[in-house]
């Protein structure tokens, strides 16, 4: 289907992949996958827990669950029922930095999915009775989150690597945020956050660009007034601080992070196969000596964190109280091992094969492929191909690994957030 020459469409495009900014402002990526039945479609708004003032944390949570509380035209029920009722897998996520309304459905479903989506995104009501249900089911989900250490510490560690940084705060707000968040609150977050300009309809399927520009350029409306992009403060660098709590849980929860601002391409790379071999899968160094070896842990790993401005690398162990300090003694040791000793050459290239074949197989998946789309659209202002992932991979040297790691990954860099069982 050709494009309407009245469109004021801006095009971009490679083989698979195209970008087009609607008359609204929307931004329409896709990627034309035609041997698919079925499609990943997201509208995602660029905006996370990081945008929120003091008295609105939470809020771009809150925003995340209300949206399906109804519309003008569709009731809740009418929501969740008109497209499960076609199959298909409607859900939403809050990170830092953006908010994700996604469905998954066959491929004749396409039209109706996103004019659910566009509607949900655009035309929340903001019902009294509802917002207080929401406000009650978010209160409830804090509380599920309590008996979730592993994500309570992750927090805390969040805290200590960002400080009074918007970084630092937990995506959920605190019950004391969330319970004072008011229905102006909401509605003024939306109407910032919201607009056409700060929106982007991900795609990634067999659904034709065109077609999908058309449909789009209908449901979402213009706005009047100017779309004004909030600057984000980038974080500085905490010194390393340890943080510690009691709660009445089984195990003790080791978790240990070094944050980076503003990683360059070759460094992010760098760091993702140090991360490979450190502590991600089953013959990363953390899984074999403290799992395997020692049998101190069932669940150790380290990992990535990515965000517009920073990139984490975490690591993290549970283990009983008792085996905590052996438990930390090998952790360190570890890092000692990672910092002063080089690299082998098999275990590199291991790493090397590991990271590239987890980016291949997640491409295999139509919703790794549109988170992709969103993640070079707002952290990168353009497309990035597997192909230049798998080059930048292959670009990176044993020597270099062995610099970054022996440069930047010593002990008096990490900071430790650990939550340890009550007497």
């Amino acid at each position: 289907m050709a494009h309407h020459s009245s469109r004021s469409f801006q095009q971009t495009e490679s083989i698979s992949y195209r970008k087009t900014v609607l008359s609204s402002g929307v931004r329409v990526i896709s990627e034309y996958i035609p041997t698919a039945q079925s499609f990943s479609l997201g509208v995602w708004a660029e905006v996370g827990s990081r945008h929120e003032r003091p008295r609105e944390h939470g809020a771009a949570h809150f925003l995340e669950h209300i949206v399906f509380r109804g519309t003008p035209t569709r009731s809740a029920k009418r929501i969740a029922t008109e497209l499960e009722s076609l199959g298909a897998y409607l859900n939403a996520f809050t990170t830092k930095d953006h908010i994700c309304l996604y469905v998954r459905a066959l491929t004749r479903h396409f039209e109706k999915s996103l004019a659910v989506l566009a509607d949900v995104a655009q035309n929340p009501l903001f019902a009294p009775r509802d917002l207080e249900k929401e406000r009650a089911v978010i209160l409830e989900e804090m509380r599920s989150l309590e008996d979730e250490p592993e994500e309570e510490v992750a927090d805390l560690l969040d805290l200590s690597l960002f400080g009074a940084h918007p970084l630092a705060h937990p995506i959920s707000g605190t019950p004391e945020s969330v319970s004072a968040i008011t229905r102006e609150d909401l509605q003024a977050f939306h109407k910032r956050f919201f607009h056409p300009k700060n929106l982007v309809v991900a795609i990634a399927g067999n659904i034709d660009h065109n077609t999908a520009c058309i449909l789009a350029e209908s449901l979402f409306a213009r706005r009047t007034e100017r779309f004004r992009k909030r600057s984000i403060i980038p974080p500085t660098i905490m010194p390393p601080q340890y943080q510690e709590i009691t709660r009445a849980v089984q195990q003790a929860h080791i978790h240990w992070g070094i944050a980076f601002p503003e990683l360059g391409d070759k460094d992010y790379y760098t760091l993702s196969i140090i991360n490979m071999l450190f502590g991600d899968g089953m013959s990363s160094r953390l899984n074999q000596t403290i799992r395997e070896k020692h049998s101190l842990a069932y669940t150790v790993y380290s990992a990535i964190g990515d965000m517009t401005d920073a990139t984490t690398i975490t690591l993290y162990a549970a283990t009983e109280a008792k085996n905590r300090t052996k438990t930390e003694q090998l952790l360190r040791h570890e890092i000692d091992k990672l910092v002063n000793h080089a690299i082998s050459k098999a275990e590199f290239q291991r790493a090397k094969e590991q990271l590239k074949s987890n980016i291949i197989i997640g491409l295999e998946s139509l919703s790794g492929r549109m988170n992709m789309l969103e993640k070079s659209e707002f952290y990168l202002g353009r497309y990035e191909s597997a192909e230049e992932k798998l080059a930048w991979i292959d670009s990176i040297s044993l020597a270099e690994t062995n610099t970054f790691a022996h440069e930047r990954l010593g002990i008096e860099h990490w900071h430790t957030a650990v939550i340890v069982p009550e007497d």
